[in-house]
Protein backbone atom coordinates (compact mmCIF):
# COMPACT_ATOMS: atom_id res chain seq x y z
CA UNK A 1 0.00 0.00 0.00
CA UNK A 2 0.91 3.60 -0.52
CA UNK A 3 1.29 4.97 3.38
CA UNK A 4 1.42 8.79 3.73
CA UNK A 5 3.37 9.32 6.73
CA UNK A 6 2.46 12.75 8.32
CA UNK A 7 5.37 14.26 10.54
CA UNK A 8 6.18 17.62 12.08
CA UNK A 9 3.44 19.83 13.00
CA UNK A 10 3.20 22.63 15.13
CA UNK A 11 3.26 21.50 18.53
CA UNK A 12 6.36 21.85 20.72
CA UNK A 13 6.75 17.81 19.84
CA UNK A 14 8.10 18.62 16.45
CA UNK A 15 11.40 16.71 16.53
CA UNK A 16 10.02 14.26 18.31
CA UNK A 17 7.56 13.82 15.59
CA UNK A 18 10.23 13.61 12.72
CA UNK A 19 12.05 11.16 14.57
CA UNK A 20 8.96 8.98 15.06
CA UNK A 21 8.23 9.60 11.11
CA UNK A 22 11.87 7.89 10.49
CA UNK A 23 11.22 4.96 13.04
CA UNK A 24 7.54 4.34 11.07
CA UNK A 25 8.96 4.68 7.61
CA UNK A 26 11.45 2.25 7.82
CA UNK A 27 9.01 -0.14 9.41
CA UNK A 28 6.74 0.10 6.94
CA UNK A 29 8.99 -0.08 4.09
CA UNK A 30 10.60 -3.63 5.66
CA UNK A 31 6.43 -4.09 5.99
CA UNK A 32 6.29 -4.12 2.15
CA UNK A 33 4.40 -1.05 2.05
CA UNK A 34 5.76 2.23 -0.09
CA UNK A 35 6.12 5.52 2.01
CA UNK A 36 4.94 8.51 0.85
CA UNK A 37 6.28 11.94 3.32
CA UNK A 38 3.86 14.51 4.59
CA UNK A 39 5.46 16.98 6.06
CA UNK A 40 3.92 19.86 8.12
CA UNK A 41 6.35 22.63 9.44
CA UNK A 42 6.13 24.40 12.57
CA UNK A 43 3.90 27.46 11.29
CA UNK A 44 1.19 24.80 10.28
CA UNK A 45 1.97 24.92 6.32
CA UNK A 46 2.26 21.64 4.50
CA UNK A 47 5.73 21.18 2.81
CA UNK A 48 7.29 20.02 -0.85
CA UNK A 49 7.51 16.33 -0.78
CA UNK A 50 11.02 17.19 -1.55
CA UNK A 51 11.01 18.46 1.45
CA UNK A 52 9.93 16.07 3.88
CA UNK A 53 11.35 13.50 1.87
CA UNK A 54 14.67 14.88 3.14
CA UNK A 55 13.94 15.26 6.73
CA UNK A 56 12.56 11.01 6.48
CA UNK A 57 16.33 10.78 5.09
CA UNK A 58 17.89 12.13 7.49
CA UNK A 59 18.56 15.22 6.03
CA UNK A 60 17.00 17.38 8.51
CA UNK A 61 16.09 17.43 12.25
CA UNK A 62 12.98 19.61 11.56
CA UNK A 63 11.24 21.50 9.08
CA UNK A 64 11.92 25.20 8.65
CA UNK A 65 8.88 27.21 8.75
CA UNK A 66 7.08 27.73 5.39
CA UNK A 67 5.71 31.90 5.88
CA UNK A 68 2.32 31.19 3.70
CA UNK A 69 -0.74 30.94 4.63
CA UNK A 70 -1.51 27.53 5.46
CA UNK A 71 -4.82 26.84 3.25
CA UNK A 72 -2.36 27.68 0.04
CA UNK A 73 -0.31 24.57 0.58
CA UNK A 74 -2.57 22.45 1.03
CA UNK A 75 -1.92 21.07 -2.25
CA UNK A 76 1.04 18.82 -1.19
CA UNK A 77 -1.32 17.35 0.71
CA UNK A 78 -4.20 16.73 -2.02
CA UNK A 79 -1.69 16.30 -4.62
CA UNK A 80 -0.52 12.53 -3.28
CA UNK A 81 -2.08 9.11 -4.41
CA UNK A 82 -2.18 7.22 -1.14
CA UNK A 83 -4.19 4.24 0.28
CA UNK A 84 -3.81 5.03 3.98
CA UNK A 85 -2.45 7.79 6.39
CA UNK A 86 -0.29 7.50 9.20
CA UNK A 87 -0.60 10.68 11.30
CA UNK A 88 2.32 11.14 13.66
CA UNK A 89 1.92 14.96 15.25
CA UNK A 90 2.21 14.89 18.48
CA UNK A 91 0.78 17.18 20.41
CA UNK A 92 -2.02 20.12 19.59
CA UNK A 93 -2.89 19.56 15.97
CA UNK A 94 -2.09 16.06 15.82
CA UNK A 95 -3.28 13.86 18.57
CA UNK A 96 -6.04 16.08 19.48
CA UNK A 97 -8.87 15.22 17.16
CA UNK A 98 -7.89 18.10 14.82
CA UNK A 99 -5.58 15.83 12.32
CA UNK A 100 -8.09 13.35 12.72
CA UNK A 101 -11.05 15.24 11.55
CA UNK A 102 -8.99 16.36 8.57
CA UNK A 103 -8.35 12.88 7.80
CA UNK A 104 -12.15 11.75 7.84
CA UNK A 105 -12.89 14.40 5.53
CA UNK A 106 -10.88 13.24 2.88
CA UNK A 107 -11.96 10.16 3.30
CA UNK A 108 -9.04 8.07 3.73
CA UNK A 109 -8.63 5.61 5.99
CA UNK A 110 -6.04 6.82 8.79
CA UNK A 111 -4.01 5.01 11.58
CA UNK A 112 -4.93 5.37 15.11
CA UNK A 113 -7.77 6.30 16.95
CA UNK A 114 -11.14 8.79 15.52
CA UNK A 115 -11.69 12.17 16.53
CA UNK A 116 -13.87 11.75 19.77
CA UNK A 117 -11.37 9.78 21.51
CA UNK A 118 -8.19 11.70 20.40
CA UNK A 119 -9.95 14.84 21.82
CA UNK A 120 -11.28 13.26 24.81
CA UNK A 121 -7.09 11.37 25.83
CA UNK A 122 -5.94 15.17 25.17
CA UNK A 123 -8.48 16.73 27.39
CA UNK A 124 -7.21 15.86 31.07
CA UNK A 125 -10.31 16.71 32.51
CA UNK A 126 -12.49 15.14 29.95
CA UNK A 127 -10.70 12.34 30.03
CA UNK A 128 -10.50 11.81 34.21
CA UNK A 129 -14.58 12.22 34.09
CA UNK A 130 -14.86 9.16 31.34
CA UNK A 131 -12.45 7.23 33.33
CA UNK A 132 -14.46 7.83 36.47
CA UNK A 133 -17.38 7.10 35.10
CA UNK A 134 -16.63 3.82 33.89
CA UNK A 135 -15.36 3.18 37.53
CA UNK A 136 -11.69 3.63 36.68
CA UNK A 137 -9.43 4.70 39.19
CA UNK A 138 -7.86 8.38 38.43
CA UNK A 139 -5.91 10.06 41.37
CA UNK A 140 -7.92 13.08 43.09
CA UNK A 141 -8.23 15.83 41.34
CA UNK A 142 -9.80 19.41 40.77
CA UNK A 143 -10.14 21.68 37.58
CA UNK A 144 -9.87 24.87 37.97
CA UNK A 145 -10.94 27.37 34.84
CA UNK A 146 -9.60 30.83 34.01
CA UNK A 147 -12.72 33.02 34.45
CA UNK A 148 -13.50 31.80 37.75
CA UNK A 149 -9.82 32.03 38.30
CA UNK A 150 -9.19 35.73 37.61
CA UNK A 151 -12.42 36.88 39.23
CA UNK A 152 -11.59 35.19 42.59
CA UNK A 153 -8.49 33.22 43.08
CA UNK A 154 -9.06 33.12 46.53
CA UNK A 155 -12.11 31.05 46.25
CA UNK A 156 -10.66 28.59 43.60
CA UNK A 157 -7.96 28.34 46.41
CA UNK A 158 -9.68 27.37 48.98
CA UNK A 159 -11.47 24.84 47.11
CA UNK A 160 -8.02 22.93 47.13
CA UNK A 161 -8.08 22.76 50.80
CA UNK A 162 -8.15 19.08 51.03
CA UNK A 163 -4.50 18.55 48.94
CA UNK A 164 -1.42 18.45 51.12
CA UNK A 165 2.11 18.22 48.88
CA UNK A 166 3.59 17.22 46.77
CA UNK A 167 0.56 18.50 44.24
CA UNK A 168 0.56 18.63 40.90
CA UNK A 169 -0.74 21.39 38.93
CA UNK A 170 -1.10 20.71 34.86
CA UNK A 171 -2.70 22.53 32.07
CA UNK A 172 -6.05 20.32 30.94
CA UNK A 173 -4.67 20.07 27.31
CA UNK A 174 -1.21 19.93 26.68
CA UNK A 175 1.60 17.49 26.01
CA UNK A 176 5.44 17.04 26.78
CA UNK A 177 5.53 17.91 30.57
CA UNK A 178 4.80 21.45 29.30
CA UNK A 179 3.54 24.05 32.46
CA UNK A 180 3.45 21.34 34.75
CA UNK A 181 4.47 21.80 38.61
CA UNK A 182 5.10 20.25 41.27
CA UNK A 183 4.36 21.79 43.88
CA UNK A 184 6.28 21.46 47.39
CA UNK A 185 4.06 24.49 49.27
CA UNK A 186 0.54 25.35 49.29
CA UNK A 187 2.23 28.89 49.31
CA UNK A 188 3.19 28.06 45.68
CA UNK A 189 0.16 27.20 44.24
CA UNK A 190 -1.01 29.93 43.13
CA UNK A 191 2.14 31.00 41.15
CA UNK A 192 1.79 27.31 39.75
CA UNK A 193 -1.76 27.38 38.78
CA UNK A 194 -0.91 30.91 37.04
CA UNK A 195 2.09 28.94 34.84
CA UNK A 196 -0.68 26.56 33.58
CA UNK A 197 -2.87 28.83 32.81
CA UNK A 198 -0.38 30.52 30.45
CA UNK A 199 -0.67 26.69 28.18
CA UNK A 200 -4.24 26.35 28.47
CA UNK A 201 -7.93 27.52 30.02
CA UNK A 202 -8.40 25.10 31.95
CA UNK A 203 -6.07 23.63 34.73
CA UNK A 204 -6.01 20.49 36.44
CA UNK A 205 -4.86 20.54 40.26
CA UNK A 206 -4.01 16.78 41.49
CA UNK A 207 -3.05 14.65 44.56
CA UNK A 208 0.66 13.32 44.64
CA UNK A 209 1.32 9.53 44.83
CA UNK A 210 4.60 8.59 46.12
CA UNK A 211 5.32 5.90 43.44
CA UNK A 212 6.50 4.30 40.24
CA UNK A 213 5.13 5.38 36.92
CA UNK A 214 4.23 2.63 34.42
CA UNK A 215 3.42 2.23 31.07
CA UNK A 216 1.21 -0.27 28.78
CA UNK A 217 0.64 -0.31 25.02
CA UNK A 218 -2.68 -1.60 23.71
CA UNK A 219 -3.33 -2.51 20.29
CA UNK A 220 -6.29 -3.25 18.34
CA UNK A 221 -9.71 -2.33 17.07
CA UNK A 222 -12.90 -5.01 17.83
CA UNK A 223 -10.65 -6.16 20.56
CA UNK A 224 -7.78 -4.72 21.77
CA UNK A 225 -4.64 -6.20 23.52
CA UNK A 226 -2.79 -4.88 25.94
CA UNK A 227 1.31 -5.45 26.07
CA UNK A 228 4.09 -6.22 28.95
CA UNK A 229 4.89 -3.10 31.18
CA UNK A 230 7.48 -0.29 31.40
CA UNK A 231 8.80 1.71 33.84
CA UNK A 232 9.81 5.09 33.91
CA UNK A 233 12.41 6.44 36.21
CA UNK A 234 12.70 10.39 36.14
CA UNK A 235 16.37 11.36 36.07
CA UNK A 236 14.26 14.49 38.33
CA UNK A 237 12.39 15.75 40.60
CA UNK A 238 9.46 14.11 38.40
CA UNK A 239 9.17 13.38 34.42
CA UNK A 240 9.62 17.36 33.52
CA UNK A 241 9.89 18.83 30.15
CA UNK A 242 13.44 18.78 30.50
CA UNK A 243 13.86 15.37 31.70
CA UNK A 244 12.68 13.81 28.55
CA UNK A 245 14.05 16.34 25.87
CA UNK A 246 17.09 18.20 27.37
CA UNK A 247 18.82 16.09 29.67
CA UNK A 248 18.23 12.58 29.08
CA UNK A 249 18.26 12.02 32.59
CA UNK A 250 15.45 9.29 32.67
CA UNK A 251 15.46 5.51 32.52
CA UNK A 252 13.23 3.17 30.78
CA UNK A 253 13.24 0.52 31.97
CA UNK A 254 11.47 -2.98 30.16
CA UNK A 255 9.52 -4.64 31.64
CA UNK A 256 8.92 -3.45 34.38
CA UNK A 257 9.84 -5.65 37.81
CA UNK A 258 6.28 -6.45 38.82
CA UNK A 259 4.65 -9.51 40.22
CA UNK A 260 2.29 -11.23 37.75
CA UNK A 261 -0.74 -10.42 40.14
CA UNK A 262 -0.55 -6.76 39.62
CA UNK A 263 1.05 -6.89 36.00
CA UNK A 264 -2.38 -8.42 34.59
CA UNK A 265 -4.29 -5.98 36.78
CA UNK A 266 -2.70 -3.22 34.96
CA UNK A 267 -2.49 -4.65 31.71
CA UNK A 268 -6.68 -5.36 31.87
CA UNK A 269 -7.00 -1.54 33.31
CA UNK A 270 -4.68 -0.02 30.49
CA UNK A 271 -7.82 -2.01 27.87
CA UNK A 272 -10.81 -0.74 29.82
CA UNK A 273 -8.89 2.70 29.90
CA UNK A 274 -8.68 2.91 26.73
CA UNK A 275 -12.12 1.30 25.51
CA UNK A 276 -13.93 3.66 28.29
CA UNK A 277 -12.22 6.84 25.99
CA UNK A 278 -14.20 4.74 23.05
CA UNK A 279 -10.64 4.58 21.23
CA UNK A 280 -9.56 1.86 18.83
CA UNK A 281 -5.78 1.26 17.09
CA UNK A 282 -3.24 2.17 19.27
CA UNK A 283 -2.75 3.99 22.80
CA UNK A 284 0.28 4.13 25.69
CA UNK A 285 -1.57 3.91 29.07
CA UNK A 286 0.43 5.39 31.59
CA UNK A 287 -0.22 4.35 35.52
CA UNK A 288 1.06 5.79 38.86
CA UNK A 289 1.69 2.77 40.96
CA UNK A 290 2.21 3.39 45.16
CA UNK A 291 5.07 1.84 46.40
CA UNK A 292 7.19 1.66 49.51
CA UNK A 293 10.42 1.90 47.21
CA UNK A 294 10.58 3.49 43.69
CA UNK A 295 12.57 0.32 42.06
CA UNK A 296 11.21 -2.82 44.98
CA UNK A 297 9.33 -5.27 43.63
CA UNK A 298 5.45 -4.56 44.68
CA UNK A 299 3.06 -7.05 46.11
CA UNK A 300 -0.22 -7.76 44.17
CA UNK A 301 -2.55 -5.33 46.26
CA UNK A 302 -0.78 -2.25 45.51
CA UNK A 303 -3.04 0.63 44.51
CA UNK A 304 -2.39 2.10 41.16
CA UNK A 305 -4.23 5.29 39.38
CA UNK A 306 -4.74 6.03 35.52
CA UNK A 307 -2.16 8.90 34.30
CA UNK A 308 -2.76 9.16 31.38
CA UNK A 309 -3.98 7.54 27.90
CA UNK A 310 -1.66 8.88 25.17
CA UNK A 311 -3.84 8.12 21.62
CA UNK A 312 -0.57 8.84 19.19
CA UNK A 313 2.42 7.56 22.00
CA UNK A 314 6.41 8.24 20.18
CA UNK A 315 7.90 5.58 17.73
CA UNK A 316 11.59 6.84 18.07
CA UNK A 317 13.85 4.19 18.40
CA UNK A 318 13.74 4.18 22.16
CA UNK A 319 9.79 5.31 22.30
CA UNK A 320 7.99 2.50 24.83
CA UNK A 321 5.02 1.92 22.78
CA UNK A 322 7.23 0.04 20.10
CA UNK A 323 9.64 -1.33 22.44
CA UNK A 324 6.64 -2.11 25.21
CA UNK A 325 5.23 -4.51 22.17
CA UNK A 326 8.45 -6.00 20.96
CA UNK A 327 9.26 -7.50 24.03
CA UNK A 328 5.62 -8.75 23.88
CA UNK A 329 6.43 -10.71 20.70
CA UNK A 330 5.03 -8.44 18.30
CA UNK A 331 8.25 -6.56 16.35
CA UNK A 332 8.15 -3.25 14.69
CA UNK A 333 7.30 -3.78 11.43
CA UNK A 334 4.58 -6.57 12.40
CA UNK A 335 3.27 -3.11 14.57
CA UNK A 336 3.02 -0.68 11.85
CA UNK A 337 1.68 -3.35 9.32
CA UNK A 338 -1.41 -4.12 12.07
CA UNK A 339 -2.05 -0.73 12.68
CA UNK A 340 -2.55 -0.22 8.70
CA UNK A 341 -4.71 -2.91 8.63
CA UNK A 342 -6.93 -1.88 11.53
CA UNK A 343 -7.22 1.71 9.77
CA UNK A 344 -8.84 -0.39 6.54
CA UNK A 345 -10.69 -2.14 8.25
CA UNK A 346 -12.77 0.73 10.80
CA UNK A 347 -12.79 2.90 7.18
CA UNK A 348 -14.60 -0.15 5.43
CA UNK A 349 -16.99 -0.11 8.54
CA UNK A 350 -17.34 3.46 8.69
CA UNK A 351 -18.43 3.18 5.24
CA UNK A 352 -20.66 0.28 6.04
CA UNK A 353 -22.55 2.54 8.15
CA UNK A 354 -22.50 5.64 6.32
CA UNK A 355 -24.19 3.16 3.18
CA UNK A 356 -26.79 1.99 5.88
CA UNK A 357 -27.70 5.09 6.67
CA UNK A 358 -28.27 6.38 3.07
CA UNK A 359 -30.14 3.35 2.16
CA UNK A 360 -32.50 3.77 5.37
CA UNK A 361 -32.87 7.21 4.46
CA UNK A 362 -34.05 6.33 0.76
CA UNK A 363 -36.32 3.51 1.92
CA UNK A 364 -38.09 6.19 3.81
CA UNK A 365 -38.34 8.61 1.45
CA UNK A 366 -39.98 6.01 -1.28
CA UNK A 367 -42.76 5.18 1.42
Amino acid sequence: MNVGVIFGGRSVEHKVSVASARTVSRALEDAGHRVVPLGIAPDGCWVHHDLASRALAGGLDDLPPVGAPVVSTFGHLLSVEVDVLFPLVHGTWGEDGTLQGLCEMLDLPYVGTGVLSSAAAMDKAVAKQLLQAAGLPVVDYEVISRGPWSEDPEDGLSRLGRFEPPIFVKPSVGGSSVGISKVPDKSCLRTAIDLALRFDDRVIVEAGIDGRELECAVLGYQELEASVLGEIVPGKDFYDYADKYLEDGAQLLAPADLDDGTAADLRAVAVDAFAALGGWGMARVDFLLEAPAPLAPVPGDGRFYINEVNTLPGFTSISMYPRLWELSGVPISALVDRLVEIAVERHRDRRRLDDGIKGWIAEVSSE
